[in-house]
């Protein structure tokens, strides 16, 4: 029995052996053949590089030779009907001149820092010009979260009609607590104090996070104050928008400053039915600055 185990092991080692021999043959053989076939690709490879050369060759030369043929035969038919050219005087080019040296945006951004730079109206309304033609620049002056005040305060308004209203609106309160709008001021670097907009047409936008004590006649009131800091006080336009707080409505914001305003005046609240803070009623406002500045022939083609 023992005899016949040994037996069963002797030919199971001779089995393995061969086994080994036979997978060691494949791996040699599989590993000549991959050598040769790689050779084989790399041989046609530079075959079909030097087929495409010689054939690139030949075009170019073929090219070559048409291109001395039609050379050569408008040079015989120019000798033929050629006449002497009368010679012009360059005609200098005027310049187009823009009616605005550019647009000042002030007041309310109602978007993120980063929003701004690509949905805000500014940037929209900036695309828009270009778009038509128009190589007007849009200057950002508007605050993020301030309230009229300080917006104010940074146009340049003297600092005793800012205090004024502060005092107006602390009477007014009776002692209550009044949003920090009402009476704060931003503190402003002397590069945001500087104006180098006085001669562009102005949009003034004011009035969503509040100063205004919630009366829509002061709002206008603020608004001019502004306007008066520009050249040019006959061309502008005035955007409004209900405040954050609910304090007044649409109604009755558009009431008091389309009568203020007249024809310079945009309800966003008619251009769009979207929040005053979104893309689309961003993109709504732009849209109608542009097309009150055609109306109002502030720019034209």
């Amino acid at each position: 029995m023992r005899r016949h185990g040994k037996l069963i092991n002797v030919c199971l080692a001779l089995l393995c052996i061969v086994l080994v021999l036979i997978l060691g043959g494949l791996v040699v053989w599989n590993r000549n053949q991959t050598r040769e076939d790689k050779q084989r690709l790399e041989k046609l490879a530079d075959e079909t590089r030097a087929e495409d050369r010689e054939n690139l060759q030949k075009l170019d030369k073929k090219q070559e030779e048409t291109a001395k043929e039609l050379q050569q035969k408008a040079a015989q038919e120019a000798e033929v009907t050629a006449t002497p050219a009368p010679t012009l005087s360059p005609v200098p080019s005027e310049p187009v001149k823009e009616k605005t040296a550019g647009i000042s945006c002030w007041g309310d951004d109602l978007l993120t820092a980063e929003d701004t730079q690509q949905y805000s109206y500014m940037t929209v309304l900036q695309k828009l010009l270009q778009e038509n033609g128009y190589n007007i620049p849009v200057v950002n002056k508007t605050l993020q979260g301030g309230g009229t005040l300080s917006m104010m305060k940074r146009a340049g308004v003297d600092d005793q009609i800012i205090q004024n209203f502060i005092s107006e609106h602390q009477k007014a309160a009776n002692g209550a607590q009044l949003y920090v709008t009402e009476t704060g001021i931003r503190d402003f670097t002397e590069e945001d104090l500087t104006r180098d907009d006085l001669d562009y047409i102005p949009v003034i936008f004011m009035g969503y996070y509040g100063g205004w004590n919630h009366d829509p006649a002061e709002l206008a009131q603020q608004q001019e104050h502004i306007l008066k800091t520009f050249s040019n006080q006959e061309q502008f336009i005035i955007v409004g928008t209900r405040p954050l707080d609910g304090s007044v409505d649409s109604a009755a914001l558009d009431a008091a400053l389309s009568e203020k305003w007249k024809e310079h005046y945009i309800s966003l609240a008619v251009v769009t039915s979207s929040p005053s803070s979104t893309y689309e009623a961003q993109a709504a406002m732009a849209r109608a600055v542009y097309e009150k500045m055609v109306e109002l022939n502030y720019i034209s083609k």
